[in-house]
């Protein structure tokens, strides 16, 4: 079942994501926590994961290789389900207030999801020009990958006590984190305005073979509905 979501249902995934949030909360069972030790080896996973699909990003660009354009988004989704995967089972996790716990904790995160964003930042040029739907599907990965990551941070953030140098830090990074990943959607943004053809904001999520313009000049969208 394939469906071409229109760009105000994007946005409105942070919505969604909260509301999920909620109801893992209400029917989540007591038993449901993590360990530290769980939620630093959960915490290596999601940078393994970014090495991983980063390590990818850059053979695409650099052998200009379109054919593994399928693999990059099925990694990012990968990754979106296992945050959320960690976020439901965390989300039961009591407060750490073992020193040694909570550094344990803070060093599992690293800056795998730095290094990925900054290569998708810059291999969109190139992506957009290997795969017509680059500049429009790697964007819409990225959001949604964002907001799962998101969750998670908070939820990592709730997980140490407020008077440690964990939370701020912790805190500290969740903005550096949001940063790339604007600068990886900005960088598709920008690298479609210096294209002969970019696709414009309202159209960024629909094939533009399934797009028509009417002679009013109004869009017709053909959704390929089950």
């Amino acid at each position: 079942m394939l469906f071409h979501l229109s760009a105000r249902l994007g946005r409105s995934f942070w919505a969604l994501l909260a509301v999920l949030m909620g109801l893992l909360m209400a029917v989540a069972p007591a038993s449901a926590a993590m360990s530290p030790t769980e939620i630093a080896v959960a915490c290596h996973s999601l940078a393994r994961m970014a090495f991983d699909l980063k390590d990818l990003v850059n053979v695409v660009a650099q052998k200009r290789n379109p054919g593994p354009f399928q693999d990059i988004l099925d990694e990012f989704n990968d990754i979106s389900d296992s945050c959320l995967s960690n976020i439901s089972v965390m989300i039961r996790s009591s407060v750490v207030t073992d020193q040694a716990d909570q550094q344990l904790i803070y060093e599992a995160y690293s800056n795998g999801l730095f290094e990925l964003m900054d290569s998708v930042t810059e291999s969109a040029p190139v992506l957009i020009v290997l795969d017509k739907q680059a500049e429009f599907r790697i964007p819409a990965a990225v959001r949604e990958v964002a907001g799962v990551v998101d969750a998670l941070l908070y939820q990592l953030m709730a997980i140490f006590s407020t008077n440690t140098s964990y939370s701020s830090q912790t805190a500290n990074q969740k903005t550096q984190v949001d940063t790339h990943f604007r600068q990886a959607v900005h960088a598709f943004h920008l690298a479609t305005a210096n294209t002969g053809s970019p696709y414009s904001n309202t159209t960024s999520l629909y094939p533009s073979d399934q797009m028509s313009r009417e002679d009013d000049g109004s869009l017709e969208v053909d959704l390929l509905l089950p």
